[in-house]
């Protein structure tokens, strides 16, 4: 078994090509240090999925408060008639 460096593996074993690759890390290709790109890359990724997260539990949130005053609504209807 031959040792390999993390790039080497990196590159061989999470993106199918190079075109792969850049497409994700345009900056990978042009630094030379595709780890470190790779890693500046992905985190800009997490942030992105982490607001895309935190707009969802807003409206989530927002659901569950218009349902249970609608719930509220419903069950005053009951005790109007």
């Amino acid at each position: 078994m031959t040792l390999t460096t993390l790039e080497d593996y990196v590159k061989r074993e999470i993106f199918k090509s190079d075109k792969e690759l850049f497409d994700f890390c345009p900056a990978c290709d042009e630094t030379g240090n595709t780890i470190e790109a790779l890693m500046k890359g992905l985190f800009q990724e997490a942030k992105k999925l982490q607001k895309e997260r935190d707009d969802i539990l807003r409206i989530n949130r927002s659901i569950a408060k218009s349902i249970t005053e609608l719930k509220e609504v419903v069950n005053n209807i009951g005790s109007l008639v």
